[in-house]
């Protein structure tokens, strides 16, 4: 009986910890410009853009 106490006690706290998370992504995402949150520290219009060249096996052509 404790184990499924415990389980059910892990998954509410686990769901609210998530929920939580999710309400401060979308708090930070409504103030940022256009929705979208930056991932980096540096200025978008300083940084040199990065061209990635696929290996493609087939499927990228």
């Amino acid at each position: 009986m404790r184990k499924i106490h415990r389980k059910i006690v892990s998954g509410a706290l686990l769901c609210g910890c998530a929920l939580f998370t999710l309400y401060g992504a979308s708090r930070i995402a409504e103030r940022a410009e256009n929705g979208a949150i930056s991932v980096s520290v540096t200025d978008a219009e300083k940084v040199v853009p990065i061209v990635i060249l696929d290996a493609g096996h087939g499927a990228s052509t």
